[in-house]
């Protein structure tokens, strides 16, 4: 299957893998010398949640809403806790790569709340499709 991450409207499509490999080397190509590995992996990881059902199904025409930006901070979370500060860096850079960075909140938010605690409380659908990216994700 092909994954979408952008469809222009004369047609062409931009792949998801192509456009987080692209990003991730813009990203890395803007960042100083320190934080060149960790913005490689923000760029790598922050369209991650297009690998879901439901947003293939809205970029090919469905009229649906999909939170995308969380399943990479969720994947940070999860893959680079060993990292904990530079993991917390690239899980508010992801999660709001759209609309801001997140109010850190608390652990005791719901995920009904919009703190970044609270999102990565949410329940999203399979993403695990990037798993056949090369293994240079590491925070350095």
């Amino acid at each position: 299957m092909v994954f979408i991450a952008h469809k222009r409207e004369n047609g062409d499509i931009q792949t998801l893998k192509e456009h987080s490999q692209n990003s991730a080397i813009l990203c890395e190509n803007f960042a100083t010398t320190p934080f060149k590995s960790l913005a490689y992996l923000c760029g790598l990881l922050h369209d991650l949640g297009k690998y879901q059902k439901d947003f293939q199904a809205k970029i090919n025409g469905k009229n649906i809403r999909v939170e995308h930006s969380i399943c990479g901070a969720q994947c940070t979370r999860e893959k680079y806790a060993q990292n904990p500060y530079g993991s917390l860096i690239a899980q508010y850079a992801i999660a709001g790569h759209h609309g801001g960075i997140p109010n850190g909140g608390f652990v005791i938010d719901t995920p009904d709340d919009s703190s970044l605690q609270a999102r990565l409380k949410r329940k999203m659908q399979d993403y695990s499709f990037y798993k056949f990216w090369p293994k240079r994700q590491n925070l350095g």
